[in-house]
């Protein structure tokens, strides 16, 4: 494969992770009535960025152009259409925005890792199995969010604000959240370490 041929397939992984921000604009920009046309064009949405997130990492490991940009790329493509839907949900059904910040700030937390840390993709791979484990965990919790909305657009009510559904999805939340700190306490370890052994 020649440099300019590898530069072109380098940009379309870089354009799918790229996609998933105005995906994200425009699932906001949609959330405003829950009606049939709005929901069926964010679940749409939600679905097309699920496709290209799973897209690109593919198409950078089969070509061999996987990079450090292609992973930021990536990751800000994830956290656009999470937050995205977060702030729907949390407008639409008022739970505590508590867990959207500590969601948030451990987003911030890793990213201050990465910068911090040139070793960075090398240390994460054993930790992929956890970063997967937190990733699932929050995009079912978020999908759950699109049943229940769902549910409301065709039978005009809300069958799913009742107690079991509210602990499942609660139990949910509390398992990202802690795999989430979990992989920042091991990361902020490595920095710990390679400061006592420069020192």
């Amino acid at each position: 494969m020649g440099k300019q041929e590898l530069s072109v397939y380098r940009r379309i992984p870089y354009a799918l992770s790229l996609s998933r921000i105005p995906l994200a604009a425009l699932i906001i920009l949609f959330s405003g009535q829950l009606d049939l046309r709005r929901y069926v064009a964010t679940v749409v949405m939600f679905v097309v960025a699920m496709a290209t997130d799973g897209l690109d990492g593919y198409l950078a490991r089969r070509w061999g152009t996987y990079s450090q940009l292609g992973y930021v790329l990536d990751s800000l493509g994830d956290r656009a259409i999470h937050l995205a839907l977060m702030l729907v949900f949390l407008v639409r059904y008022s739970f505590h925005p508590v867990f959207i910040w500590l969601i948030i700030f451990r987003d911030f937390a890793i990213t201050g890792v990465q910068l911090a840390s040139k070793d960075w993709p090398a240390k994460t791979r054993h930790l992929r199995p956890i970063f997967l484990t937190n990733a699932t965990t929050l995009r079912i919790w978020l999908g759950l969010f699109l049943v229940r909305d769902g549910f409301c657009v065709f039978t005009g009510a809300d069958p799913l604000n009742t107690f079991w559904f509210c602990a499942i999805q609660m139990t949910l939340l509390i398992v990202t959240i802690l795999v989430a700190y979990y992989g920042l306490v091991r990361s902020f370890g490595w920095l710990s370490d390679r400061d006592l052994d420069a020192s």
